[in-house]
């Protein structure tokens, strides 16, 4: 759904337009019945709201021509964008499919059977065709720490044969990001064909940091789930204390002067 509004009158002109989306396909990777594959994909963000707007400046002088070449004409211009976060679960996908469930498992906990068998895809499922995936025991979304925006508690390893977790995992949204851009020039005019432009342009004005995630370098694994034995016979952990904490921040402000000719 995508929602416009559009007005020029006088000294302004303002864009405001809003799109409400969910992008759906194959990411899952159950080898053997694909429709257990389909959900939301890694790209999905569902708001958008982007405002661009330009503002001509009032005029104050009039009884002067060279102070008024100075102070009046000059022009506001600006992009104010928000979004919602990226989808943290579609991004588990791929190499790492349930957040890594399977990349990290105590070698103390044992699947329920008569074996104790250690647990791999194989051992629940049965095959190598459908990948091991975490079992949700609550609200992932609920209870979080500062910076937080998963809770690992929610998550359980399966240790009983045949009883996995689903191929596809709700979808879950990371931070969401913003960022205002703004703009003041003005034209000196000289002659019918030349003119000066002087602009002053910060991007990202406001110098406001938004928390995110990593694919790399430090906290990389924060969307790792580790799971460990728990204090009671059969039950587990997550012991990533870390999980679903954004680590680092990312952007600032950057300002930029110019000088145009045209001719």
């Amino acid at each position: 759904m995508q929602v416009s509004w559009v007005r020029q009158k006088g000294y302004l002109d303002i864009s405001v337009n809003y799109t409400f989306s969910k992008s759906l396909g194959t990411v899952g990777l159950d080898q053997v019945n694909l429709q257990n594959d389909y959900g939301a994909e890694p790209f999905d963000r569902r708001h958008l709201f982007n405002a661009a707007y330009s503002i001509e400046l009032p005029k104050p002088i009039h009884n002067s021509k060279a102070l008024a070449g100075v102070v009046n004409g000059w022009q506001l211009s600006g992009i104010t964008s928000v979004q919602s976060g990226v989808n943290l679960t579609g991004n588990s996908n791929g190499s790492n499919p349930g957040f890594n469930a399977s990349g990290n498992i105590s070698s103390s906990l044992k699947v329920q059977n008569s074996f104790n068998s250690t647990i791999t895809n194989l051992s629940i499922n049965g095959t190598d065709q459908i990948p091991l995936m975490p079992i949700l025991t609550c609200d992932p979304t609920k209870n979080l720490g500062p910076h937080q925006w998963l809770n690992g508690n929610c998550f359980a390893i399966p240790t009983v044969p045949g009883k996995n977790g689903p191929i596809v995992l709700p979808e879950f949204f990371g931070p969401w990001n913003w960022t205002s851009d703004l703009s003041l020039f003005k034209n000196f005019q000289m002659g019918e064909s030349k003119k000066f432009q002087f602009r002053f342009s910060a991007y990202n004005f406001m110098n406001h940091p938004m928390w995110s995630f990593t694919g790399s370098g430090v906290g990389a694994s924060n969307l790792f789930l580790n799971f460990a034995p728990g204090a009671t016979p059969g039950s587990q952990v997550q012991s990533n204390s870390s999980f679903g904490v954004a680590p680092i921040k990312v952007g600032n402000r950057i300002i930029q002067l110019a000088l145009k000719y045209y001719f």
